[in-house]
């Protein structure tokens, strides 16, 4: 290992242990290396080679850094899962809220041989969205009270399963209820003419189903993150 090397082969191996995410990779490298360049600058005895060994010695084991920061990484973007779903929860109750408003505002009402459809279509939208209020309130409240660990353990492991487990029903009871919500509108709109007034119905829809999606995908790479980082740390 050459003179000049020593800290670029260190930080080099940190930040392909946190390869997991690339901007945290770049940014702990950049930080890190900084770091030990001034460590190496204010040693006293003039030795730079040794400088730079002692700085690394002093600063830990790259594998055991690059752990304590995918645990802060982890739990961070598990706390941001959580308030993503309270929050995409949220704006599907306005939107739908919004459509009902709206309907009662223009008198628009469901035909009448389509009215023991859309009651029992209505039950089962309202049942999924309170579980998917109830699930997801639990899951948020669950995982901001959870200290964030030291390491990458079986136990926290566990914790993030359970989190994402109860993240994965809120969100399959919500999608339920965004498709209940589809047919409810299909069933308002049917044999409507094209206007205006389509509009509002139409894209309070569109949010819910973007505010749905949007938090399938999110849990999903959060989900994978979690496994690599696992893997990567052969934990």
């Amino acid at each position: 290992m050459q003179e000049t090397g020593v800290i670029s082969d260190y930080v080099d191996m940190l930040a392909a242990e946190l390869i997991f995410d690339r901007s945290l990779s770049r940014r702990v490298r950049q930080e890190v290396e900084d770091h030990l360049w001034e460590a190496v600058a204010a040693d006293p005895t003039g030795n730079v080679l040794k400088a730079q060994q002692r700085a690394i010695a002093n600063f830990g084991d790259a594998r055991i850094i690059a752990a304590q920061f995918a645990v802060i990484f982890l739990a961070k973007h598990s706390r941001r899962v959580g308030v993503a779903a309270v929050l995409v929860i949220a704006g599907v109750f306005i939107a739908m809220k919004a459509r009902l408003a709206w309907y009662a505002a223009v008198q628009w009402a469901v035909c009448e041989d389509m009215r023991a459809v859309s009651g029992i279509v209505a039950s089962i939208d309202r049942y999924a969205f309170w579980l998917s209020v109830i699930i997801g309130l639990g899951g948020f409240a669950y995982i901001s009270s959870s200290r964030i660990p030291s390491a990458f353990d079986p136990a926290h492991r566990q914790q993030l399963r359970r989190f994402f487990l109860l993240c994965t029903a809120a969100t399959a009871a919500l999608v339920v209820s965004v498709i209940s919500d589809g047919v409810l509108t299909a069933l308002q709109l049917r044999g409507s003419e094209l206007s205006a007034e389509l509009l509002v119905p139409i894209f309070s829809m569109a949010i819910e189903i973007a505010c749905a999606g949007g938090l399938v995908f999110y849990i999903r790479r959060i989900t994978q993150r979690t496994a690599s980082t696992a893997t990567l740390l052969n934990t």
